[in-house]
């Protein structure tokens, strides 16, 4: 990747930083973040754009509860990226699989195998039920070359060689999990989706705000707590503590456990403090020799050659 596009992440990254420790968010004003998030993302915007194009503008922040109800159409977006490249390359694949952790339903996972009918879909989730209430409720036939298995992303045991490793939306740190099992798996593609940037480091906090997604977030990181109480791998790992944040070393560099908890407690209603936890993501796939291309929650990395 152009060494360009890694600067622009980290200087994208300090700045945004930079932005939410002079309290210039606090006040929670639409129009100042989507001005701070333009003048330090856009060059990263610029590349996603120039590479995949279409995706779909929302005049709603992320954060917001039309914001979220806006996901399903990124999600086709990033299905139609990902058709696009395996469908390109599924030839060379044979013997890989896609794999889908933190599937929950399975219908990403299903619409993909049927799109992509030469390869095989694995779609892994710790909770089988939802699964399982999806293929006997949902009239609509479960593609041959798709298949569930019950897995932990925390502690993987899918041993399938993954073309791709793909998820759409996984809470906080399962999505750090499931990046963690694309590198360690070797995966040529990652392609996601991240969500509830609250959630990692085992955070339940946010910090109050009197809007309807911070109530909902606020009893949603109520019921986590109470099942990862009794579920082990529910959620958390103690493997990703807040002690394991910052993600990336150019980071810690800059920012301390602390201080990126305090971050996250502000997910929730600031676009500024979610890009700044997918940022830190983006600094360690490049650390970690794939090329990444970043916009709006949404990666696409691909392993370096060599």
């Amino acid at each position: 990747m152009d060494g360009k596009v890694c600067h622009a992440g980290l200087e994208a990254f300090t700045g945004l930083l930079q932005e939410f420790r002079k309290g210039s968010i606090a006040n929670r004003q639409a129009d100042r973040e989507e001005a701070v998030l333009a003048q330090w993302l856009g060059e990263l915007t610029k590349y996603w754009d120039e590479r995949f194009g279409g995706f779909p503008q929302c005049r709603f922040r992320y954060g917001s509860f039309k914001g979220v109800m806006r996901r399903g159409l990124r999600d086709e977006h990033l299905k139609k990226i990902i058709v696009h490249t395996l469908g390109q390359e599924g030839e060379g694949f044979e013997g890989a699989a896609i794999i889908n952790p933190a599937c929950v339903f399975g219908r990403h996972g299903r619409d993909i195998a049927r799109r992509l009918n030469k390869l095989k879909v694995i779609a892994t989730d710790i909770d089988p039920r939802c699964n399982w209430i999806y293929e006997h409720l949902v009239p609509q036939r479960t593609p041959a070359n798709y298949e569930f298995r019950r897995d932990n992303i925390f502690e993987p045991t899918v041993e399938t060689k993954p073309a791709a490793v793909v998820f759409f939306g996984a809470c906080g740190s399962l999505s750090d999990a499931a990046m963690d099992y694309a590198l360690k798996s070797n995966a040529r593609y990652l392609i996601c989706r991240t969500c509830c940037h609250d959630n990692v480091g085992q955070n339940t906090v946010i910090v109050k705000q009197p809007t309807v997604m911070n109530r909902l977030f606020r009893f949603k990181n109520f019921v986590h707590a109470k099942v990862s109480m009794k579920k082990k791998g529910f959620f958390f790992s103690p493997d990703y503590s807040r002690q394991a944040y910052p993600r990336s070393q150019a980071a810690k560099e800059l920012i301390d456990s602390e201080e990126f908890l305090k971050v996250a407690q502000n997910t929730v209603d600031s676009d500024v403090c979610r890009a700044i936890i997918d940022l830190d993501r983006y600094l360690r796939l490049v650390e970690k020799e794939y090329n990444v291309w970043y916009k709006g929650e949404l990666f696409f990395a691909e392993r370096a050659a060599g």
